[in-house]
C-alpha cells in the first residue's frame, strides 16, 4: 500500500510540475481575480442548488468568514445555531479547557449528539479523525487542517445522510467546499486582540477575599496573527489549473487569571435546607491537607502546615493556603502553532479523462496549562487500601508537635530503632507550589492525499473515481507531573534534620520530601519527584470510491409528465483504518500524579465496503399547480469488517406548485458503526468530572462540616456501611471528590453494535417574485437515534439510585470496600462509576432551521445596496433515554450538570449589510442565544434536583444574550482589500456558573462569549 501512496503522491507531483510547464495562459496581471468554479454538494451525489435541493443545507460562505474576523474554522461553526459545545462531553477546541479534555484538535458537533455523528468532508471526500489519542473518547475530525483562506464555502446538510455518504453522518455533514481555478498571487494577514474591560465588582471582591489578586483594568491579551499565500494558474488554454498554498497560525494563552469572572473558582452558597443561595470564590482542598487515616491517633481533624507545625485546617492562613486556587492557572485559550501548506490541481485533457489532485499538509503544535501537581487525596494507586501516603513515625522532617500528632511516642521509638518499621497513613493533599504549573504539549502532523479523475462518456454518463491518503501522526508530553512511586519512597525518610536521607538505599537519587515545614521544599527534592510523561501514535485511512451518474433522460427516459429525464447514480467504495497509540511507562504505568488515569494503548484497525444506488425523477413539471415534482431515493449497503452488514436508506419528495414555492421532506435511515476507541480501549479507572459524592460531607465557605446530602439509607443501597458513613458530618469518612472529580471505569467492547437514526424533514423554500432579492427557507427536522452507543451519565446513575434505588442503576456504582468512596485508582479495589461503552438508550432531537436572504438596491446611483441574513434554529426537543425501556428525559430549553450542552430553545446570526458606492462595505451581525433554565430546578423526575438536591438559584436562569458584531471592508485599490473589526463590542462577560456543574472550565459555558471583546485588522493583497 505503501508503494501504491508514493506513485499516487508522484502522479499527483507529475499533474502539477507538467501543469505549470506547459501552461498557456498569460500570468496573471494585477487585476486578475480568482475565478470559481460551482460545485455543489447537497447531501444528494446528484447534484442541486439549495433551493431545489430536499436536503435542507445551510452555507457559510467566503465573506461571512472574512467578516467575521475567524482565523479558526472551529470558531466560525461553532457560531452555527445548529452546531452546539459540549467541553465535557469531549467537544475539543482551542477554547477546550485542557482540565477536563485532551487538546490539540478542534471539532464540530451538529444538534449537539457529539461530533463523532457530525461527518466532516472536504470537496465531497470524508476526512478522516484528527488524532490517535486514546484519551479522545468521541474521535472525530480536526477542523484546524482547512485552509480557511482558500474556502468558497461551507455547506451544512442537516440530518441522516448515510445512504449517500456512509457512516458518521448521524446528525448531518459538513463540507468544505475549496476555490477552484485561482489565478495569480494572493497574500492574506490577519492581527487580532482581546480587549476585555474587568468590570465585575462582585468577583474582584469576591478575589480579595479568597486572599487572591482580582484581575482589574483592560486585559490585552489572546494576540493571534496569521499569514497566508496562494499562488495559482491556468493552464492548457483555461482546462487546466494548479494552485498552491502556505500558512503561518499562531495564537497566545489566555489564562482564567486574565478574567475577574474566571480568576477563582466560583462556588456554591447553601442555606440550612441545601438550597444553592449565592457563589463565591472557592478553591481544591488539594493544597495543605492533613489527616490521620490509621493507628491509634486516628481522626477526623484537617491540618495544615503553617511554619513547622499542624494547625487546624483553616485557622489561619498558611501556604500553601487552606484551599488552592486552580484557575489562574487554567488557559481559557490554549497557545497554538499552525502550518499549513499544500496544493490542488485538475486538468480536462479530454471529455473522458479530467485527472485531478490534492494535498494537504498540517503541523499543529498546542501547549496547553493546569495547576500544580500535587500528592492528591486518596489517589495513590500504590496504596490499595485508601489510596493515600505512609509516613514513618521518626522522620527527622517532622517536627515534635506533627510527630506526636501522627504517632505515638512508642511508635516513633520503634521507628527510630529501626527505620520504616512504624508507619501511619496520611490522607494527604499538597499543592506543589514550590514548582509551578503542569503543563502539556500536543503535537500533530496531518497529510491528505487524493489522486482522482472524473469525465463523460457515452453522452449520457459521467465517472467519478479517486484514491485517497490520509496519515496523522502525533506525539504528547506531559510534564511537571509527580512521580507516585517517588513521593513514597521520598515520605520515608532517616537520618537527622540537617542530613535526612530515604530509608531505602536502592531508591536511585531519592531525595526526602520536606512537606512538613514553610520554605522546606527545594528545587533537588521536585527534580526527584517529577516524572514527564509521553505518548505518540498514529491514524491511517485509505479511501478508494468510484461512482457512475447517468443522465438517462438523453436517451428518452423520462416521464410523459415531465420535460427532465431520469437520473441515476451507483457506486462502491472501500476504507480501511488503523490506529496506534503508544504511551511510555510513565502514562502507561498510572505513576503520574494529576494526570487522570494510566494512558492505554491501541493497536487496532477496521474495513468497511459500501455499494449504493441513488434514483432521481421529475415525476410532474409545467403544470397547473404542479411547476416541479421530482422524488430521489438512495440505497447503501455497508459490510463492516467487526460491526457487520447493515443497510441504510433515503426518500425524498420535492413539490414546487409555482415557481416560487417549494415544498420539501425527507425520510432517512443512517448509521453509525462504532470507532476504534469504542471497540478496542482497554478498561481502566480515570477520573471523571462529577461533582460532590452525596454520600461524602463536604466544607462550606467557613471551613465547617456539611453533611452528606444523601441519607444513611440511600448510600447503605450502594455499598456505604453504617461506620462510613457515621453521622453524615463530622464522623463520615467516606472520601470527597476533589474539584469534582470521582472515578470511572472506562473502556470498549467488541459487542457494540452500529447506531442507527430515522430522520425526517418537512419544509419548504420561497423565492417570491414581487420581492426580487429575497429568499427564504423553512424546515422541521426530527433526528431519532437508536442503540446509542455511549454510557448512562453517571449524574442518572446517581440520582435514579438515590431517588428509586434501582438495582439497574446502582448496578452502576462500585464503592470502594475499604473506604465507602468514589476516589478508586483501580479496577479490584473499586470506587468508580461503570462507564464503559455499551448500546445504550437513545436520543431524540427536533426543531425548525429557518434562513432568510434579502438583498435590496437602494433607489438612486450613490447609495449602494442593503444586505440582509438571517440563520436561526429552534429546539422542540433533546431527549435522551439512559437504557432502553427507561424514563427519557428533555435538555430543551435547558444548561447543567446532567444536559452538559446549553439548550437555548431559540438562537440566531442575522446580519445586516452596507454595500457602499464608496468601496467600502459595512456588516453588523447579531448572535442571540435564548434563555435558557438550570436543569436542576426541572420538574422531570431524573432532572429534578439531581445535582444539588435541593433548588439552586445560582443561576436558576441565565437570560436571553444578544451579541454586536461590527467589521468593515475597503476596497482600497484594484488588487488591496483591507478588513476589520470589533466582535463583541459591548464587551460582554458570560454568565458565570459554578464549578460543580461546569467543572475544569472558567466558570462559564464557552457556548458564550468568555474573551469579551475582540479587534481585528486584516488585508489581503492580489497579482
Amino acid at each position: 500500500m505503501k508503494a501504491a501512496v508514493a506513485r499516487a503522491l508522484g502522479l499527483v507531483g507529475v499533474l502539477c510540475f507538467a501543469s505549470a510547464a506547459t501552461a498557456q495562459t498569460p500570468p496573471a496581471t494585477q487585476n486578475t481575480a480568482p475565478v470559481i468554479e460551482e460545485v455543489v454538494i447537497t447531501g444528494s451525489r446528484i447534484a442541486a442548488p439549495n433551493l431545489t435541493a430536499t436536503s435542507p443545507i445551510q452555507v457559510v460562505t467566503s465573506n461571512d468568514i472574512r467578516v467575521a474576523g475567524k482565523t479558526d474554522i472551529s470558531d466560525i461553526i461553532l457560531q452555527l445555531p445548529q452546531n452546539y459545545d459540549n467541553g465535557l462531553g469531549q467537544d475539543l477546541g482551542n477554547r477546550t479547557s485542557g482540565l477536563t479534555t485532551a487538546g490539540g484538535v478542534a471539532t464540530a458537533d451538529l444538534r449537539g449528539l457529539g461530533p463523532n455523528r457530525t461527518l466532516v468532508l472536504v470537496d465531497g471526500i470524508r476526512l478522516g479523525i484528527g488524532s490517535p489519542y486514546t484519551f479522545i473518547q468521541s474521535p472525530a475530525p480536526d477542523l484546524d487542517q482547512i485552509p480557511t483562506f482558500l474556502l468558497d464555502r461551507v455547506e451544512v446538510v442537516t440530518g441522516g445522510a448515510s445512504a449517500t455518504y456512509g457512516s458518521d453522518a448521524i446528525a448531518g455533514v459538513i463540507n468544505f467546499i475549496m476555490k477552484k481555478n485561482f489565478q495569480g498571487v494572493q497574500v492574506d494577514g490577519q492581527l487580532g486582540e482581546n480587549w476585555h474591560s474587568n468590570h465585575s465588582n462582585y468577583w474582584q471582591q469576591q478575589d480579595i477575599a479568597f486572599h487572591s489578586t482580582p484581575a482589574t483594568g483592560t486585559s490585552k491579551d489572546g494576540r493571534n496573527r496569521n499569514v497566508d499565500a496562494v499562488l495559482g494558474s491556468n493552464f492548457a488554454d483555461g482546462k487546466g489549473n494548479v494552485t498552491a498554498y502556505f500558512s503561518y497560525f499562531h495564537t497566545d494563552p489566555v489564562s482564567g487569571a486574565d478574567r475577574d469572572w474566571s480568576s477563582c473558582q466560583a462556588s456554591e452558597v447553601f442555606d440550612a435546607a441545601g438550597n444553592v443561595t449565592g457563589q463565591v470564590c472557592g478553591g481544591s482542598s488539594n493544597s495543605n491537607y492533613f489527616r490521620v487515616n490509621n493507628g491509634p491517633l486516628k481522626s477526623g481533624t484537617v491540618y495544615s502546615v503553617f511554619g513547622t507545625s499542624f494547625v487546624p485546617q483553616g485557622s489561619v492562613l498558611t501556604t500553601p493556603p487552606a484551599a488552592f486556587n486552580s484557575q489562574p492557572y487554567i488557559y481559557m485559550t490554549r497557545q497554538d502553532t499552525r502550518y499549513t501548506a499544500g496544493f490542488m490541481a485538475h486538468e480536462e485533457v479530454n471529455d473522458y479523462f479530467k485527472p485531478y489532485g490534492q494535498f494537504f499538509f498540517t503541523d499543529d503544535q498546542t501547549h496547553t496549562a493546569i495547576a500544580p501537581a500535587a500528592l492528591f487525596k486518596d489517589s495513590n494507586p500504590n496504596d490499595s487500601i485508601s489510596g493515600n501516603y505512609n509516613v514513618n513515625c521518626s522522620n527527622p522532617l517532622l517536627s515534635a508537635q506533627q510527630a506526636g500528632i501522627l504517632c505515638t511516642p512508642a511508635m516513633i521509638a520503634a521507628d527510630a530503632a529501626n527505620p520504616g518499621s512504624q508507619t501511619v497513613n496520611v490522607r494527604i493533599g499538597r499543592r506543589n507550589i514550590e514548582g509551578g504549573g503542569r503543563f502539556a504539549e500536543f503535537d500533530h502532523s496531518s497529510y491528505r492525499a487524493v489522486l482522482g479523475s472524473k469525465g463523460d462518456f457515452l453522452d449520457a454518463w459521467n465517472y467519478d473515481v479517486y484514491g485517497q491518503y490520509y496519515f496523522v501522526s502525533f506525539f504528547n508530553s506531559n510534564n511537571k507531573f509527580l512521580n507516585f512511586a517517588n513521593v513514597d519512597q521520598a515520605l520515608l525518610v532517616t537520618g537527622t534534620k540537617a542530613n535526612p536521607v530515604c530509608i531505602n538505599a536502592n531508591a536511585r537519587g531519592c531525595v526526602p520530601y520536606n512537606i512538613w515545614s514553610d520554605g522546606g521544599v527545594t528545587p533537588d527534592q521536585l527534580n526527584y519527584l517529577y516524572l514527564t510523561g509521553t505518548g505518540s501514535g498514529s491514524y491511517t485511512m485509505r479511501t478508494t470510491h468510484g461512482e457512475i451518474t447517468g443522465e438517462l433522460g438523453k436517451y428518452g427516459l423520462r416521464l410523459p409528465t415531465a420535460h427532465d429525464g431520469i437520473a441515476i447514480n451507483f457506486g462502491a467504495e472501500h476504507r480501511n483504518q488503523k490506529q496506534v497509540f503508544n504511551p511510555d511507562a510513565a502514562e502507561a504505568g498510572g505513576q503520574l500524579s494529576g494526570f487522570g488515569s494510566a494512558a492505554v494503548a491501541i493497536d487496532n484497525g477496521d474495513s468497511v465496503t459500501e455499494e449504493w444506488a441513488e434514483l432521481r425523477a421529475p415525476l410532474v413539471q409545467d403544470m397547473p399547480f404542479a411547476k416541479d415534482l421530482v422524488f430521489d431515493t438512495a440505497v447503501r449497503h455497508s459490510d463492516y469488517s467487526i460491526a457487520g452488514k447493515v443497510n441504510t436508506f433515503k426518500f425524498e419528495l420535492q413539490w414546487a406548485p409555482i415557481s416560487d414555492l417549494r415544498f420539501r421532506g425527507t425520510f432517512q435511515r443512517a448509521i453509525r458503526a462504532p470507532t476504534l476507541i469504542e471497540l478496542f480501549n482497554p478498561q481502566l479507572v480515570g477520573l471523571i468530572q462529577f461533582g460532590n459524592d452525596p454520600c461524602a460531607p463536604t466544607l462550606n465557605a467557613a471551613n465547617q462540616v456539611v453533611p452528606a446530602t444523601a441519607s444513611a439509607a440511600q448510600c447503605a443501597v450502594q455499598g456505604v456501611t453504617a461506620a462510613e458513613y457515621g453521622n453524615g458530618g463530622t464522623t463520615n469518612t467516606v472520601p470527597q471528590a476533589s474539584n469534582g472529580q470521582l472515578s470511572q471505569l472506562t473502556g470498549g467492547s467488541l459487542k457494540l453494535q452500529p447506531e442507527t437514526s430515522k430522520s425526517w424533514t418537512a419544509g419548504f423554500t420561497f423565492t417570491p417574485e414581487f420581492a426580487p432579492g429575497f429568499t427564504g427557507s423553512l424546515d422541521y427536522f426530527h433526528i431519532a437515534v437508536d442503540k446509542e452507543v455511549g454510557v448512562i451519565p453517571a449524574s442518572v446513575i446517581m440520582s435514579t439510585c438515590l431517588a428509586s434505588s434501582a438495582p439497574l442503576y446502582c448496578s452502576q456504582i462500585v464503592r470502594s470496600p475499604n473506604t465507602g468512596g468514589l476516589v478508586g485508582n483501580n479496577i479490584p479495589g473499586g470506587g468508580y462509576f461503570i462507564q464503559t461503552n455499551v448500546n445504550v438508550g437513545a436520543a431524540l432531537v427536533s426543531g425548525v432551521d429557518a434562513q432568510l436572504n434579502y438583498k435590496w438596491t437602494l433607489p438612486g446611483q450613490h447609495l449602494g445596496a442593503l444586505g440582509f441574513a438571517l440563520n436561526g434554529s429552534y429546539l422542540q426537543h433533546d431527549e435522551a433515554t439512559p437504557l432502553p425501556g427507561q424514563h427519557t428525559y428533555d435538555c430543551s430549553g435547558l444548561f447543567g450538570f446532567t444536559c452538559q450542552t446549553v439548550n437555548p430553545r431559540w438562537r440566531h446570526i442575522f446580519r445586516a449589510s452596507w454595500l457602499t458606492p464608496l468601496n467600502v462595505d459595512l456588516a453588523a451581525t447579531w448572535r442571540y442565544l435564548g434563555k435558557v433554565s438550570n436543569d436542576n430546578n426541572d420538574n422531570d423526575p431524573s432532572l429534578h434536583f439531581a445535582v444539588y438536591g435541593a433548588f439552586s438559584s445560582q443561576p436558576a436562569l441565565v437570560g436571553s444574550y444578544s451579541y454586536l458584531d461590527l467589521a468593515f471592508t475597503w476596497h482600497a485599490l484594484n488588487n488591496l482589500e483591507l478588513r476589520g473589526g470589533i466582535n463583541n463590542v459591548t464587551d460582554k462577560d458570560p454568565p458565570v456558573v459554578p464549578f460543580f456543574i461546569q467543572p475544569g472550565g472558567a466558570n462559564a459555558y464557552s457556548a458564550y462569549d468568555q474573551l469579551g471583546r475582540q479587534l481585528f485588522v486584516a488585508f489581503t493583497a492580489k497579482f
